[in-house]
């Protein structure tokens, strides 16, 4: 049975390494006769969650009116979400952090997904770089009660193509096709 799987891609720098990333992912998951979207909020203009709990009284809706808006259906129609992303300053960016504090109103109105993956590359060559922010996904998926699927992380890559040739690409594309 094919799933809805929705790429969130989170990087501010077009066709970057982590963009390279998630289109491999994406063609695996598309050969494997997933339905797959991928949206970018890397330069979407998403404010934090302000902890005022209107989506508890209204139907999971956000009373601030920006960029988020257009996602909030996506996230009720999907069966996995797959987080495409860099490191920045050893976490995850801004801009996802933003997005993903406002995925707090599913407790106002659930949202659809049952699984998740994430797709990760960052410049250190220190692979244990990485382990607070994965720790955190970790965290995050087991707390939504998410199956995770898998996780891909490259190291080693900061320029804009330097990804290019890496194994993980090959990683990636394996993650998506094995999604069915």
């Amino acid at each position: 049975m094919s799933k809805k799987i929705l790429v969130v891609h989170c990087s501010p720098r077009t066709n970057g390494n982590s963009s390279m990333l998630a289109d491999e992912f994406i063609k695996g998951a598309a050969q494997a006769g997933n339905q797959v979207e991928c949206i970018d909020v890397g330069c979407a203009h998403i404010a934090g969650c302000m902890a005022c709990e209107y989506c508890f009284k209204h139907d999971g809706r956000c009373v601030q009116q920006d960029d988020m808006q257009q996602f909030y259906p996506l996230l009720r129609e999907y069966d996995v979400l797959v987080w495409a992303t860099p490191l920045y300053f050893y976490n995850f960016p801004a801009q996802l952090r933003a997005f993903q504090d406002r995925m707090f109103c599913q407790i106002g109105k659930p949202f659809t997904i049952k699984q998740t993956a994430l797709l990760l590359c960052f410049e250190d060559s220190d692979m244990a770089r990485a382990e607070p922010t994965v720790a955190s996904y970790r965290v995050c998926a087991d707390y939504c009660k998410l199956e995770n699927l898998g996780e891909v992380l490259v190291n080693n890559v900061y320029e804009k193509g330097a990804i290019e040739g890496n194994p993980g690409l090959q990683a990636a594309f394996d993650l998506g096709a094995s999604i069915s």
